[in-house]
């Protein structure tokens, strides 16, 4: 469509996004999307638990998931969410509880489920280390044969707090309960014994301090699939009775009349995408959006986790005892910031304050406990630069020590293909984007400057020939797959902070994608792009999508206004300029035979904006929008003068000319694009936990 026609279509877009979005505000300030996601990993979890912890007065419960699965098995044998495909960690624990629960009703689903699950690769395809032990000891449970030992998990660790909360981070309360259980069906030495007795007051402990900071409701981070894998170690432990009864109380009370458990509930989650979205769309000061202040403010944690060794200040996922999360916790102080009186916040403080008090020793941020391990819940190039994103909002200067130390990070943390990972979402994109906005915002250096150049350069190279992006993933069985909302929108914004013009061809074509994609209803279909379980267990989310619609949609329409703005006053100054210098007011440019944008003297070069060859503007580059992407080293000139609109392909700012790079993303990859042999690996073997994050 004309460029004229893709600025209504954008506008009319924003408007109706922005309104299906407010048409999910709860009552209390919350946004909500829909019934939550059914879970037949959460259920296969659930179920088994229940069977340990209460199974005659589970029974009825027990029946109906039990029906729920046979039922929701796929024609391929598999399970997984809805328009996600099927999944080898799902399909074989949902065909290990219908073995254990219902061995001959469910005979010929647990057989096409085990042939699936070899077809999909069997063990060797999970590649979660943590998950591959986590299917042995359901196996285990049930009497199916597996691969491999289950190995034994110390229970002595615990006796050193700092190390296990680096080593498990939020799987500590999991792994605490898994521990105690195992010590009390292991056969050890008298040596063994006394550890295991020095400590299990140190297990209980953990796990009780979870149970009890969160009003011993019996439900953990009020995640199903949490609160299944402590109630079944606590159980098969023999300890701790009273939370095992908690738990399974919990469980039946969270689960669906179908007979299913949903995800987590992500009440922080939405409502932080959709009031960030609605904020870009010019609804800041919409009273609307006084209850999710509010709302914002009640789930700020106002007690330390003291098992993780996490101080006050922190927002998690979903209720107002939730789990320490520093991507939300970055979110929420940014969307605080942005609405009236954020300036003087004090939940904004606190917030800010919690993000610099959990910062990693090396500069980056890991998702609940500083300075993580590497792994599941470690450093996150996405999450870091989410942070320094909400530390320059608030007034934090690219001089900050805490930006300064985030941003080296960065530097160091970029793939060779100029890619960066995202610990909660698929693919190489959002990690890439949010970094892209993070260097072009807070970068200083020649070499900050590089990086982001090749961030931007692999964004430019992985997009879809129709505007869109994916994985970033440009080779093999994935390269004609279709781009998703969320890949597109995160691209979008990202190469727009690094000073793309909205009129070049790359953004506009997004743009015009995201436009097109939108439904009747005002909101966007999502893809399977968020991580519950990383590279295990995946989802959709019409939240997520429908919010980085609308707020990358609402930042190109900023965009654009701001450069009609420039362009103006450009003109103006040009007009002015020429004026004084031919000496009369009577006269145009064009009247004075100059050229219609600078004056030039006979045989002269021509000193205006428009220098020869170089489609570079004097007034552009002192504008503050071009935060000074250089490429050639040479001269820093703004992302948008690097002379990528002159080639056509958008793809030699950095001097990266080689085929299409695919991504390196994947659970078991580095940033670095090298495999991970190292902690991670190390430590999930080392350890067996049977336990993965949720989110």
């Amino acid at each position: 469509m004309p460029a004229s026609a893709l600025t209504e279509s954008v506008g009319t877009a924003v408007t109706t996004g922005a309104e299906a979005l407010l048409a999910h505000r709860r009552d209390d300030g919350a946004f909500i999307f829909g019934a939550y996601h059914a879970s037949p990993l959460n259920t296969a979890g659930a179920l088994t638990a229940l069977h340990f912890a209460d199974p005659e007065g589970s029974a009825e419960t027990i029946e109906r998931g039990v029906t729920w699965l046979c039922e929701t098995q796929r024609d391929d044998g598999g399970w997984a969410m809805p328009s996600v495909p099927t999944e080898p960690l799902t399909t074989a624990l949902a065909a290990a509880a219908l073995h254990l629960l219902a061995p001959r009703r469910a005979a010929s689903a647990v057989r096409a489920a085990r042939a699936r699950f070899e077809e999909l690769g069997g063990s060797a395809a999970v590649p979660e280390p943590a998950m591959t032990a986590l299917i042995r000891q359901f196996h285990t449970f049930a009497g199916l044969p597996h691969e491999g030992a289950q190995r034994r998990l110390p229970l002595e660790l615990l006796l050193f707090p700092g190390l296990s909360r680096r080593l498990l981070s939020l799987r500590l309360p999991i792994y605490a309960s898994q521990a105690l259980a195992q010590s009390a069906h292991r056969r050890r030495g008298p040596a063994g014994r006394a550890l295991d007795r020095l400590a299990r007051p140190r297990a209980l402990a953990i796990v009780r301090d979870a149970y009890e900071r969160e009003g011993a409701t019996g439900g953990f981070s009020t995640d199903p699939w949490l609160t299944g894998l402590i109630c079944l170690g606590l159980a098969r432990s023999g300890q701790a009775p009273d939370l095992v009864s908690a738990a399974a109380r919990w469980l039946r009370s969270a689960a669906n009349p179908d007979g299913s458990w949903d995800l987590m509930p992500l009440d922080v989650t939405w409502t932080n995408f959709a009031a960030a979205a609605l904020i870009e769309a010019g609804h800041a000061d919409d009273p609307q959006l006084i209850g999710t202040r509010e709302m914002l403010h009640r789930h700020q944690q106002p007690e330390p986790f003291d098992a993780l060794g996490c101080p006050a200040g922190y927002w998690g996922f979903s209720s107002p005892r939730s789990w320490p999360m520093a991507l939300e916790t970055a979110e929420a102080g940014a969307i605080l910031l942005r609405l009236p009186g954020g300036a003087d916040d004090r939940h904004v403080r606190a917030g800010l304050a919690w993000l610099t008090a959990t910062q990693d020793a090396a500069g980056s941020w890991s998702l609940a406990v500083r300075n993580s391990k590497p792994g599941g819940f470690g450093p996150c190039p996405q999450m870091t630069a989410k942070v320094v994103g909400a530390l320059l909002d608030s007034g934090a200067g690219a001089d900050d020590p805490r930006v300064v130390r985030a941003v080296r990070w960065l530097v160091g943390r970029q793939r060779p293909d100029g890619s960066y990972e995202a610990m909660w979402y698929r693919g190489g994109t959002p990690g890439t984007a949010a970094a892209l906005e993070a260097l072009s915002r807070a970068g200083r250096t020649e070499e900050h400057h590089r990086a982001a150049a090749r961030a931007r350069d692999w964004l430019l190279r992985t997009r879809h020939p129709d505007g869109s992006w994916s994985t970033g993933d440009r080779s093999g069985p994935g390269a004609t797959r279709r781009g998703t909302v969320e890949e597109t929108a995160w691209a979008l914004r990202g190469l727009l902070a690094a000073g793309l013009s909205p009129t070049d061809p790359v953004t506009a074509a997004a743009a015009r994608w995201l436009v097109d994609a939108q439904r009747a209803d005002g909101g966007w279909t999502p893809a399977p792009v968020n991580e519950y379980i990383r590279g295990c267990a995946r989802y959709s989310d019409d939240g997520i999508a429908a919010g980085l619609a609308v707020r990358a949609l609402a930042h190109y329409r900023s965009a654009e206004a701001a450069e009609v703005v420039e362009a103006t006053h450009e003109r103006g100054c040009r007009r002015e300029t020429g004026m004084r210098e031919t000496g009369t007011g009577s006269f145009s440019l064009r009247e004075t035979g100059t050229g219609a944008f600078g004056l030039r003297e006979p045989g002269a070069r021509e000193t205006g904006p428009r220098e020869t060859g170089s489609g570079e503007t004097g007034p552009r580059e002192t504008s503050p929008r071009e935060t000074g992407v250089d490429e050639s080293g040479a001269r820093e000139t703004g992302p948008r003068e690097t002379g990528m609109r002159e080639t056509g392909a958008h793809e030699t700012g950095s001097g990266e000319t080689g085929p299409h790079e695919t991504s390196s993303r994947g659970t078991g990859v580095d940033e670095s694009g090298a495999r991970e042999t190292g902690p991670r690996e190390a430590v999930t073997r080392e350890t067996g936990t049977g336990e993965g994050g949720g989110r």
